[in-house]
């Protein structure tokens, strides 16, 4: 990074600490891989940042609202990511069952608040069957 980019990063990341339980000043560890890599992502203007933890992408998603320099940078949730390659069947399904099993489904509260595998893609497609009209 230049050094101007390194200003413009340290300005982002104060911006963005302020929703998270980072402290830039002591360097905590808490949520600092995020903040870094979201105000990374700004200052390069990469657009697209990938994302399961809920906390990165309400700070993508209220970034003008919260003011955290996040603006331009667009979340590609990794449910939508995963249920995409499902239904384009570009990938093995077994093996996307088993990353959405890992990213949603693990843990005994993620099995009380996520839907199983079927219930989710049937979700989705309800959801998402406008976007995957076959055109004659």
């Amino acid at each position: 990074m230049t050094e101007e980019e390194k200003v413009l990063r340290n300005t982002i990341e104060q911006k963005i600490a302020l929703f998270t339980r980072y402290e830039p000043s002591i360097d905590n560890k808490h949520d600092r891989r995020e903040v870094k890599s979201l105000s990374y992502i700004a200052v390069k203007g990469l657009l697209y940042f990938a994302a399961h933890d809920n906390n990165a992408i309400n700070l993508i998603e209220n970034a003008q609202e919260w003011s955290t320099g996040l603006d331009n940078v667009q979340v590609i949730k990794m449910y939508e990511l995963i249920y995409y390659l499902h239904r384009k069947n570009v990938a093995d399904n077994k093996a996307l069952k088993a990353l959405y099993k890992y990213q949603y489904f693990l843990t005994h509260n993620e099995k009380k608040t996520n839907p199983e595998w079927s219930m989710f893609i049937s979700s989705m497609d309800n959801h998402y069957s406008s976007f995957f009209v076959k055109k004659d």
